[in-house]
């Protein structure tokens, strides 16, 4: 019996040292599975991450957007359409400007001002570029329809809109697209001053055309 107990116990620790090997086994394959892994993992977020970065400007679908308005003019007068037009040679560059005010408002005046300059290289050839800003929103269209090589650097301010009811937080500076969906160029700023009824979009960069505005 003795002699029984003791093969008996020599093959339980035989069985535990051949454990003990083929989880040390499996522990080192099992590591080596989870860094390689974690490798490719971070590989893929570095990658997505530069593609983020690539990309300057993002589309929405949203549809439920509202420009925001500019005020009626006072008395019997209208609004005035306010533009500028411009033969520019692409590979040279050029710019474009507009200054217009008008009575009305809840500060009396509201005045636009806005410039369109295009860096040499913009654009191949030469073209008749106008810029006109909208009598009815804050926003603004821009001719013919094309892309350019380098953007555009455009920068307009408003002053004496009404924006009660306006949200700082969720104002946008975007391109109204056709088909009701957005882009959202890059700039180095947008300003809502309630005081003075302002609204501006800094160095936004325009790499096509067609209409422009602030939304909210």
């Amino acid at each position: 019996m003795a002699f029984a107990l003791a093969i008996l116990t020599k093959r339980n620790n035989v069985i535990d040292v051949m454990n003990e090997i083929f989880n040390n086994k499996r522990n080192r394959k099992m590591k080596r599975f989870i860094y390689l892994f974690t490798a490719l993992t971070s590989l893929l977020i570095i990658g997505c991450s530069k593609d983020g970065i690539v990309s300057p400007e993002v589309v929405s679908d949203q549809n439920d957007y509202k420009l925001i308005q500019l005020p009626k003019a006072s008395g019997m007068h209208v609004n005035t359409i306010y533009s500028d037009s411009k033969n520019v040679d692409g590979s040279i560059g050029g710019t474009l400007s507009l200054q217009g005010s008008y009575a009305g408002g809840p500060f009396g005046t509201v005045t636009v001002n806005s410039t369109l300059q295009f860096p040499a290289g913009a654009f191949s050839g030469t073209k008749t570029i106008s810029m006109t800003a909208d009598d009815q929103y804050c926003a603004s269209t821009f001719q013919p329809g094309m892309s350019f090589a380098i953007s555009g650097i455009y920068n307009i301010t408003y002053t004496g809109v009404d924006l009660a009811g306006i949200n700082p937080a969720t104002v946008k500076f975007v391109y109204l697209k056709n088909d009701g969906t957005l882009e959202y160029p890059s700039h180095e700023g947008i300003i809502v001053d309630f005081a003075t009824g302002k609204i501006s979009v800094k160095n936004a960069k325009l790499n096509h055309f067609s209409r422009y505005g602030f939304v909210n």
